[in-house]
Parts: C-alpha cells; sequence; structure tokens
C-alpha cells in the first residue's frame, strides 16, 4: 500500500516508517516544514510544506495514498515552546489536511490523539464513551482534530480512524525525547541529578510504544472495523511512585525521591476493551523494563544526556566539562591572536604600497571584534594592534621617538574610541535582545499561569453551579425525603434510603452495611455489584482508614484513590455505638468537598432518625407482631417483611434466601427458639399464610444457604428453598 505520514520527526514517525517498511509498504512523508536537514528513513519521498499550504492538495493528489495517519499528538512539529501559536497554526492546517484528503475520495485516514484530552481524574479506565473535557491549549488543540476528524467520520460518511494513546514509554535517543515521556523524564532527572520527584496520587496508563505501532499496523491493514474511536492503552495503572521506585532499583546508586504529593488528584487510564476485543492486545514491554534499558543506554550515551548545568556524579565527567568551559572561554581570545597575525602581515605590506598605505588594517581588526564579540574582544585586539603598530614603528624610528611621538597616541585613541564605542553598542544591543528574550518568556511564563488559573477558575466554577443546583435540588426533596423514610418498617426505610442516597448524592453505587457489637458489618443492600465489592461480611478494625474516620465521627473521604475503599463513606450511630455505614463508591474526585460531605451527614441522619422511630414503634407493637412468646414473626408481619425484600430482591438492592421449615424434632415452637439462636441479628423467622415457618437470610446467596441448612439440620431441624424463590 502507499501509506501517507503527516509529522515532523519523532520516535513515533521513526518506528511507524520502521513498521511499515518491513511489511513491504510504500512510504511517503509529508513533514510540515522547510527544514531539509530532518532525516525521514525508510521514505520513498518526503514533502517540506507546511500544512496550511496550499500546494497540499497537489501533494494529496500525487501520492494518492490508501492510508494518511495523522501524527496529532505525537507530530514533531509540536514542540511545545509555544504552545498558543503552535495551536493555532495546527488547528488551520489540520482543516486544509482534512480537506485536501477528503477531494481523493479514496482510503482511511487515521488520526493519533492522546489521553491529554481528558482533563478530570477517574477512578476506573475511561472508555471510550466518556467525552473528554480538556484542560489547557494543547488538550484542547488534540481535542479540537478529534471533532475535525469526527465531522468528516459522521456527516461526510469517510473512512476516518480517532486512536487515543495512553501515556508512552520508550528508550528515548538524548535529553530532547527524554522530556516528552513521564518514564523518560524521570529517568534523566535521576541520571543527571541524582534525585526524582513524585506525587503517589498522579497515576497514569503506561503504554509501550512497540505496543501501540503494532496495534495501529493492525488498523492500517484491516479491511474493516467496527468503531471509530479505539483507545490503544495497556489497561494498567501506575503511580510516579511506582516509576521513582523502579528506577531507584535499576539506578545502581542512591537516589533521592522527593514527595510533592498534593490534594489535586489524577488519574486517566484508558480502557483497552473495546480495541482489545476486536483486534487484541498483546503487552511485551513492561515499563519496568523500559526504565532498566533506558538508565543502560544513558549511562552508555552519557554524552547526549549531561550538559554543564547537569554533569553527572562520575568525576571524569566533571572534570572534562570544566576543561571544555575552560576551552569555551579562551576559544574568543585564540581566535584573536590568531586573526591577529594575517592583518600584522598585511598592514607590514600596506605601509610601503601606494595603492594600500591609506588603509587602516588594525583599525579594521579592531572593528571585526568589536561587532562580533563586543567591547572586552575589542579591548583586547586594541591592545594587540597597539603592539602591532609600535612593532612596526621601530622598524624605521627608535623605541624613544615612537614613544615620544604626538601621532603615536593620536592613532591608539582612534583605535581604542573606535572599537571600545563599537563594541559597547554590540554588548548593549546583546543585552536588550537577552531582556527582550526573557521578557517574552517571562510573558509566556504569565500566560501560561494565567491559562492555569483560568482553568482552575472554570473548575472551581463549575463545582460551584454544581453545589448550588444540588443546594436547590436537596431543598426541593427534603419533603420527598422525610415522606420516603416515614415507614413503618425498618428494611423498607433502608431500602428506600439507598434509592435515595443515589438520587441525591448523584452516586451509581450506593451499598449500606448494618454494623454488630463485635464490629462486623452486614451487607444490608446495594445498588451494583461494584458497590458490593466489599464483601457481605467486613471486619471493620482491619478496614483502618474506614474504622479511624468512623471513630471520629468523620466522613471518609478517599483522597488516595485505593480502589479497595468506597470514594465516600460515613457511619451512623446509636447511643455512642456504630450502627450502619453508607459507602459511596463512583463520586467523582472533585466532589469530594465539605458540600458533599455535609449532604451526606444530612442524609444519614435523616435516615438514623426514621429507622430509630419505626423500632420504636414496632417495640410498642411487638406482641401483635410476634407469635405468643416465640421469636418468629405472625403471618402478617413476616408476609409484609417478605414482600419488602421481594421488591428489594427485584430492583437488584440486595441478595435473600427464603427456607421453608419442613420438620423439626423439637417441634415447630421449640424449633423457632432454636432456628433464632443460631441466626443472625439481620434474618428473620415467621410464619406465612400456609401456616409454615419459614427463615428469611438476608444477603445471603447459596453457599451459606447451603451452610445454615446443615447447621439446622444437626439440630434436627430440616428446611427447603421456598418455591418462591425460583431457584
Amino acid at each position: 500500500m502507499d501509506i501517507m505520514l503527516v509529522g515532523g520527526v519523532s520516535p513515533m514517525m521513526r518506528k511507524l516508517s520502521l513498521k511499515l517498511h518491513k511489511e513491504g509498504h510504500k512510504i511517503y512523508v509529508l513533514s510540515g516544514n522547510r527544514n531539509p536537514s530532518n532525516r525521514y528513513e525508510y521514505a520513498f519521498e518526503r514533502y517540506d510544506f507546511p500544512y496550511d499550504s496550499a500546494s497540499i492538495e497537489e501533494v494529496f493528489q500525487s501520492v494518492n495514498p490508501d492510508v494518511t495517519i495523522l501524527l496529532g499528538a505525537f507530530d514533531g512539529n509540536l514542540s511545545g515552546e509555544n504552545p498558543r501559536r503552535e495551536a493555532l497554526q495546527y488547528a488551520a492546517g489540520l482543516q486544509n489536511l482534512l480537506l485536501s484528503w477528503s477531494a481523493l475520495e479514496k482510503g482511511r485516514l487515521i488520526y493519533l490523539s492522546s489521553a491529554e484530552v481528558y482533563g478530570n481524574s477517574y477512578q476506573i479506565p475511561v472508555t471510550e464513551a466518556v467525552r473528554p473535557l480538556p484542560r489547557g491549549i494543547r488538550p484542547l488543540m488534540l481535542f479540537q482534530g478529534e471533532e475535525s476528524c469526527r465531522f468528516y467520520q459522521e456527516q461526510l460518511k469517510k473512512d476516518v480512524l480517532i486512536l487515543r494513546l495512553d501515556r508512552i514509554h520508550d528508550v528515548p535517543r538524548d535529553r530532547r525525547e527524554a522530556a516528552f515521556g513521564i518514564c523518560q523524564s524521570k529517568c534523566l532527572d535521576a541520571f543527571q541529578k541524582g534525585a526524582v520527584s513524585y506525587r503517589s496520587n498522579h497515576k497514569y496508563g503506561l503504554t509501550y510504544m512497540g505496543d501501540a505501532v503494532e496495534i495501529i499496523y493492525k488498523l492500517v491493514a484491516c479491511e474493516k472495523h467496527r468503531h471509530g474511536l479505539y483507545h490503544i492503552s495497556s489497561g494498567k495503572p501506575y503511580s510516579e511512585l511506582q516509576i521513582a521506585d523502579a528506577i531507584e532499583n535499576h539506578l545502581g546508586k542512591e537516589l533521592e525521591k522527593i514527595d510533592n504529593t498534593l490534594e489535586d488528584q489524577n488519574a486517566v487510564i484508558l480502557s483497552n476493551e473495546r480495541i482489545k476485543g476486536e483486534f487484541g492486545f498483546q503487552i511485551w514491554c513492561e515499563p519496568e523494563e523500559t526504565i532498566e534499558k533506558t538508565l543502560r543506554y544513558m549511562k552508555q550515551h552519557s554524552g547526549r544526556f549531561l550538559d554543564r548545568s547537569n554533569q553527572g556524579w562520575n568525576i571524569w565527567y566533571r572534570i572534562y566539562f570544566k576543561i571544555m568551559e575552560l576551552f569555551g572561554a579562551l576559544v574568543p581570545y585564540i581566535e584573536n591572536l590568531i586573526l591577529f597575525i594575517p592583518f600584522f602581515m598585511l598592514n607590514n605590506r600596506a605601509t610601503g604600497s601606494q595603492y594600500f598605505s591609506k588603509i587602516d588594517f588594525y583599525l579594521i581588526y579592531v572593528l571585526l571584534f568589536a561587532v562580533v564579540h563586543g567591547q572586552r574582544q575589542a579591548t583586547f585586539s586594541g591592545l594587540l594592534a597597539t603592539a602591532g603598530y609600535l612593532f612596526r614603528q621601530m622598524y624605521q624610528k627608535s623605541g624613544i621617538e615612537v614613544v615620544t611621538d604626538y601621532n603615536t597616541y593620536v592613532w591608539i585613541a582612534e583605535i581604542f574610541i573606535v572599537g571600545l564605542v563599537v563594541g559597547y553598542m554590540k554588548d548593549q544591543l546583546q543585552f536588550m535582545k537577552e531582556e527582550s528574550e526573557q521578557e517574552v518568556d517571562f510573558l509566556s511564563e504569565r500566560v501560561t499561569d494565567i491559562t492555569d488559573i483560568n482553568d482552575s477558575n472554570l473548575r472551581v466554577k463549575e463545582g460551584l453551579i454544581t453545589q448550588v443546583v444540588n443546594y436547590d435540588y436537596s431543598l426541593g426533596t427534603v419533603y420527598d425525603l422525610v415522606e420516603q423514610l416515614e415507614e413503618n418498617d425498618p428494611a423498607k426505610i433502608l431500602f428506600h434510603a439507598i434509592t435515595l442516597i443515589q438520587k441525591v448524592m448523584d452516586c451509581r453505587d450506593v451499598s449500606l452495611y448494618r454494623i454488630n457489637e463485635e464490629m462486623y458489618a452486614r451487607l444490608f443492600g446495594y445498588t451494583s455489584a461494584k458497590a458490593g465489592s466489599m464483601g457481605h461480611t467486613v471486619y471493620l478494625l482491619k478496614k483502618e482508614p474506614l474504622y479511624e474516620a468512623f471513630s471520629r465521627q468523620e466522613v471518609y473521604l478517599n483522597r488516595t484513590m485505593d480502589p479497595e475503599y468506597p470514594m465516600m463513606a460515613y457511619c451512623i450511630y446509636e447511643e455512642e455505638q456504630m450502627e450502619m455505614m453508607i459507602l459511596l463508591w463512583s463520586i467523582p474526585f472533585e466532589r469530594m468537598t465539605i458540600d458533599e460531605s455535609n449532604r451526606l451527614v444530612v442524609i444519614s441522619k435523616l435516615i438514623q432518625k426514621s429507622v430509630k422511630r419505626s423500632a420504636t414503634y414496632l417495640d410498642f407493637l411487638r406482641n401483635e407482631r410476634y407469635q405468643d412468646e416465640s421469636p418468629a414473626l405472625k403471618a402478617e408481619a413476616f408476609e409484609e417483611l417478605f414482600a419488602t425484600y421481594q421488591e428489594a430482591g427485584q430492583k437488584n438492592l440486595t441478595e435473600y434466601i427464603l427456607l421453608q421449615v419442613v420438620s423439626a424434632e423439637a417441634g415447630m415452637e421449640r424449633a423457632g427458639v432454636i432456628i433464632a439462636e443460631m441466626l443472625r441479628t439481620t434474618d428473620y423467622i415467621g410464619y406465612r399464610n400456609d401456616g409454615s415457618l419459614y427463615i428469611l437470610l438476608t444477603s445471603t446467596d447459596r453457599v451459606g444457604c447451603g451452610f445454615v441448612q446443615r447447621n439446622l439440620e444437626k439440630k434436627g431441624i430440616r428446611t427447603v428453598i421456598s418455591k418462591e424463590m425460583g431457584l
């Protein structure tokens, strides 16, 4: 196939070119700049035109490629030195590229984007269905590129593929390449300075470049594809602390690790389920291997990664850089001495010449160094010129005559005045240039800072808008909350409470546990598999972060993004005893605020009041609900309770098993007492309308049910699973 690669020189360009060349494809390169010095290996033909050039359409018509790959996020022309200007130029150039390509009415276009487009933090791998919220100039530029490609994909029905790549790791060739990857840049810091900083709450999905190139090639070569957007990622999260630890293990020297962890959470790991399911995805190289290879390569090619400001730890390199620094300072003086010789000879030859005797070669010599090197070299060249002039005058006069000659001092004054003035002007111009460059750099940094501040203000504004909306919403639903919690059965109240928490807190994954005196929390209800991921029974003392927050009667906030724990949790107390805990698993990090915590506390207090009122009411009606002195509920009360669990089960809020007591050696009345002693406080026994004794095992599956049945049989009580369970 004829394949057009659009982008500047970069590691991704080299890897793609090599892969396509090995597979026997003909490669054409549109470099995007007019710099012919850049080498593109394996390119059959290259075109050095800017992306917004009018000649781009002719280039596409000439090549007529089967596949066009826009490097996008991996374009070597996007150096990041002036991101705002680059973004404007790239946006205009991309439109020109897309228009020129679409005119062919042929081929496939692939646009390489990046995980940078996701500005928020995510607890789970991000799927293609999640719409990006870019923060910053470069992420916004990449996302706008995606949107432009999506227009041709959806509106014009073109064969366009958008590929979002996670953070790439690979062995860099030099300092410049090392700056564009999280693993590479931290390896460079460790190698140069012996120190690396990390933020333990920043996590990335790291993908080997070779793995990414392999899957890109599958999309280049495939005949058809199901989707227009794919995420290319290993799907594995790596924290900056893990990267720092891996560097320390392979560096072979003591490493200073600087903890820069702040409260700002950042976790973006792309999900690879879509592309894995359709094309397969295999990991050939882990980040630890790349870190080891990178550090070994840096040691073997130290000159490519060290400079005067970072001379490494080797004493020989420090001596080398000191010598080079000294030599660099002496070069202008050596140059001055060397060039003095031809000017001295020219002046000697011109003295006796009829045509050149009026030319002052020493003045030209001093002016030359004043213009090129400034006042310091002008002074040195003036001294050499004076020495040469005096030496030449002594050919015809004595030393006393030369020294006492008025013209000698006039000539010396002329040389130094002209040379020093020109040198001073050169120095001032150089100073003004450097000052203007520093001012531009300062203003550029200020623009970047202002952009960051603006992004931060937007996030604060969005948070405040959310708070206002939620506040208004909560006021509007207080009456509903109270009404729905006005039930006479605590089970009904708690099931309603789970749904209300899900709605008011805008959290999909909610679970509620009941806690006994031994600090065992038993799952009462949950809204999803993730919400129940902590298990049916939890020993709270082993969950130290939760227990510590609950002991202080505070809302637990999972600021470390530990997947084992919920994002937010609160414990409801009853007379200094932990009674229930509410776990929220899918609250975004930016919503883990005081406002949200207070909202959860208020809802929990409402639930507590309703449950307490209901328990008091039921205790008052105990004689009407229970069968004489037996712990078994009467038929009417048990039927009502069972109906509550049936309704909750249909809504996937809980699991339960209903057992029917078939026979009991000690009799049914005595059996009720035996069963009550064996069951948990969250299980129930009672009669139904058919007159039989039943056991309701809450938050129990078949395995737990079998265990209970075997224990009951040992006591002479035989049970069967009720037909209503449909098991």
